[in-house]
């Protein structure tokens, strides 16, 4: 059993993941900003990196401000650059004291900017949201031990992405984003948990495309929203409104997007519990009315 140390402990991903480690009797320690009681209490809880045991094997670094949670303000432009970077090179600092036997951190398919189809090999993409992943990745890169980095899509759960869009699309009120054309690179909760697990038990280094294998656009993702609700999809969000509301990023992560593969993780063997986005949406909203994260 591995001693496995986690930032992001308490979100979406991090806290499922914590559930699904200890169910198999690993060790979790988990960075928190503040301890208390609501925290798991089967999860060893630090609030400093330097506070990291000694005795730690496996890092997952899922540490960062929601990007899409605020308006890209300068002042919250240097929160999300601050709490991924920031963390990401302490993290490696003390990693490297320890002596950690394997490394996995958080990126996203905003490194790839705006484009079609894109795979692991495709070059780094223009804007904020594509800078920020590069120079997350970058720091990543200070690691001693083996690391891998997974570019995560939208994650699709009991929360995350439903927590936004859940209630306008069952009151029969969603649809496309704009053109709806864009590419919506998406995941299911159940196979990042498997994805990290895969990666950690290979000792993998280098990038993975954390996506479902099926490419599609934002107008599709919306209709299978609607079809998992049962309800029509078909009113859009204008792009000037969009603009409005949310400045740069709405024009970044709302109105442009890509569909990245997982080219990687398929020529390895890697297996999808949800490789379609229309059974992945079934199931994520499964998971959000019975009050459970994963699907």
């Amino acid at each position: 059993m591995a001693h496995w140390f986690i930032t992001g402990a308490r979100g979406f991903i991090g806290s499922t993941v914590c559930r699904d480690l200890l169910g198999d009797g690993h060790r979790v320690t988990g960075l928190t900003r503040r301890i208390s009681a609501q925290h798991d209490p089967n999860v060893t809880w630090v609030e400093r990196v330097d506070q990291m045991p000694e005795d730690v094997d496996q890092i997952l670094n899922l540490a960062g401000e929601g990007i899409a949670d605020k308006r890209w303000s300068p002042a919250r432009r240097t929160a999300l650059l601050d709490s991924r970077i920031r963390v990401t090179e302490e993290l490696a600092a003390r990693a490297n004291q320890v002596g950690v036997q394997h490394v996995i951190s958080a990126s996203a398919v905003g490194y790839y900017g705006s484009a079609g189809e894109v795979t692991e090999q495709s070059a780094q993409g223009s804007g904020f949201a594509a800078d920020l992943c590069a120079r997350w990745e970058q720091a990543a890169g200070g690691f001693e031990a083996p690391c891998a980095v997974l570019r995560l899509g939208v994650v699709l759960g009991g929360g995350g992405f439903l927590n936004r869009t859940l209630l306008p699309f069952s009151l029969g009120l969603g649809g496309p984003i704009g053109s709806g054309q864009q590419g919506f690179s998406w995941i299911h909760l159940d196979d990042v948990v498997a994805m990290i697990r895969w990666v950690s038990e290979r000792q993998q280094t280098g990038v993975y495309n954390a996506t479902g294998p099926e490419a599609v656009t934002n107008a599709h993702m919306a209709l299978a929203l609607g079809k998992a609700v049962r309800r029509p999809a078909v009113i859009p969000a204008p792009s000037l409104v969009m603009r409005g509301v949310f400045g740069q990023m709405a024009e970044e992560l709302l109105l442009a997007g890509q569909m990245a593969l997982p080219a990687r993780a398929q020529q390895e063997g890697f297996t999808f519990h949800h490789p379609d986005i229309q059974s992945a949406m079934q199931a994520a909203v499964i998971s959000k009315r019975s009050g459970s994260r994963g699907g």
